[in-house]
């Protein structure tokens, strides 16, 4: 291994930059009814207690037909269960358990108005078939505009009634996902804004206070400046009037395109995801009446293909070890640069990852969790983001020559924040997301506008920290680990922190520490103010 020299690295505690808005707080999943199971309440109740501030959960098939037994990438509640006369037969039974379940565990939903009940589909009539590969009418828009607009509107009033409007009007309504991609919607922009504005008329006549929006992008830009467009005076087909509203814009964001067997496997990239963001804020520039809308990264992940593990792509051996909470660590504090430099209102990014069914220990799907509910190691990024202090502080790399083989994404670079100069955290890491080899690096940091003796802890995520995935490889990658292996996973898959704790006392006004930082790392200093 390469050993890189020493980087210097000064945070300034006196000059504050600005508020950090911990937008990473949201998780995404396909399988709507993995959210009640036995372990998907234990999942939500972990990722509930991760902050006192709600965690906003996403999920697919909120109207899909079907009986209410999720598989991989595949989910439904049967909400509508057909039309009798004019009239639409709903059953909210199973979406009521959804709901309740993620307001139990201290989260709130953002709720797609999505997929189509068969018996409003517009698609042909599928012929039958023992595991419902047939039935796809999900992905077409309705028959009758009028009865999806009812749809929207019962659901809507359901919910008011029973958790109330307050409750209600916090969470988010977002109608369908991905309209833009074939495999999610057999239309055309022009049937995306019918489908959009008679939602959004069902919505608002049963909450006037609701917050709704789209269209949950993949990525096509030109379909978004039509929407856009559309909402800012198109003619609205449900109301007759000009324009729609548009109280969020949701965008997605990935780092790799899908893995093709026999093709060369693409790494992550954070320069793809960046891309693409950069592509959404011309379009969003040209409708400046739009400019206070929040927007929602409601799938920004550094992979595609949750559905793909270690079985089908040996590299997706990324979504099981210290890579995937590192890359989520430095996407965040990316997001939050860039979203800053073009005052763009990101209200949050949306990690699509929870937990599976019926898969092998550490599969290599993107998860948080594997069987038994063990966390992995990319549960650790949202523990550490989590300590982080509501301000800013200027963090500077003095030293960059040893540092960087890419100059937009450095290989050690990091963030500080705190409350103020008394409780200071700043994180830092050594990161290359190709996945080569790199050489530990000694960090020398000095923090200013500092006064008084402090305590500084380190936590650090890496090969050997932090990592359950590590464990499990060194008990020889068990199929069914026996109970004691499983308690010893378990004691080693939280955030850890590594050494004691360090009293230092501040010199004219500076503290000065300096330590190693292993490749493919990230580690947490926690300052406290003593005295």
């Amino acid at each position: 291994m390469q050993r890189m020299p020493t980087t210097q690295i000064v945070v300034d505690c006196s000059k504050k930059t600005h508020k950090l808005v911990p937008i990473w707080r949201s998780f995404g999943y396909d399988e709507i009814n993995w959210t009640y199971t036995p372990r998907g309440k234990r999942a939500l109740k972990e990722i509930g207690d991760l902050s006192e501030e709600p965690y906003f959960i996403r999920c697919h098939h909120t109207f899909t037909s079907g009986n209410g037994l999720s598989t991989p990438t595949r989910g439904s509640t049967n909400v509508c269960v057909g039309i009798e006369g004019s009239e639409l037969k709903l059953d909210f039974t199973l979406l009521d358990r959804v709901l309740e379940t993620i307001l139990a565990n201290n989260c709130k939903p953002i709720v797609e108005l999505g997929f189509m009940p068969d018996a409003l589909s517009s698609g042909s009539k599928p012929k039958p078939s023992y595991d419902y590969s047939g039935a796809d009418l999900w992905k077409y828009p309705p028959g009758d505009l009028v009865q999806w607009q009812q749809l929207v509107h019962r659901t809507v009033r359901h919910c008011v009634d029973k958790f109330g409007s307050q409750e209600v009007s916090a969470w988010y309504w977002e109608v369908w996902n991905e309209p833009d991609n074939p495999g999610f919607f057999s239309g055309s922009v022009k049937d995306y804004c019918k489908l959009y504005d008679f939602a959004v008329a069902g919505a608002v006549d049963a909450l006037r206070e609701i917050r709704i929006g789209g269209p949950a992008l993949a990525t096509s830009v030109k379909f978004l400046d039509k929407f856009l467009k559309h909402c800012s005076g198109g003619k609205n087909l449900a109301t007759r009037k000009r324009g729609a509203q548009l109280d969020f814009i949701s965008l997605h964001a990935k780092g790799t395109d899908w893995p093709l067997q026999g093709q060369p496997f693409k790494m992550p990239a954070l320069r793809k995801i960046m891309s693409h963001l950069k592509d959404y804020d011309a379009v969003l520039k040209k409708y400046p009446e739009f400019s206070k809308a929040e927007l929602l990264l409601d799938e920004c992940d550094m992979a595609v293909a949750t559905n793909f593990g270690v079985y089908d792509f040996p590299e997706f051996e990324f979504n099981n070890s210290q890579y995937y909470p590192l890359f989520v660590v430095r996407m965040a504090r990316c997001l939050l640069d860039f979203c800053e430099e073009r005052n763009l209102p990101v209200r949050l990014f949306t990690t699509w990852a929870f937990y599976f069914e019926g898969k092998r220990f550490f599969e290599g799907n993107r998860a948080l969790f594997t069987n038994e509910n063990i966390r992995k190691p990319v549960f650790n990024a949202f523990a550490l983001l989590e300590q982080l202090g509501s301000e800013r502080f200027v963090f500077e790399i003095v030293d960059v020559a040893a540092n960087q083989n890419d100059l937009h994404f450095p290989q050690v670079d990091g963030l500080a924040a705190g409350t103020s100069a008394n409780s200071i955290q700043v994180v830092i890491w050594n990161f290359d997301e190709a996945g080569r080899e790199i050489g530990a690096v000694e960090v020398m940091l000095e923090v200013r506008g500092v006064d008084g003796s402090f305590s500084i802890r380190k936590f650090l995520i890496d090969e050997q920290h932090s990592n359950s995935y590590s464990v499990w490889n060194a008990f020889g990658r068990p199929d069914d680990p026996t109970a004691g292996q499983i308690s010893e996973i378990r004691q080693r898959q939280g955030l850890e922190q590594v050494g004691e704790s360090e009293e230092v006392v501040a010199r004219s006004g500076q503290i000065r520490t300096s330590f190693w930082l292993p490749g493919q790392s990230v580690m947490l200093l926690k300052l406290h103010r003593r005295r």
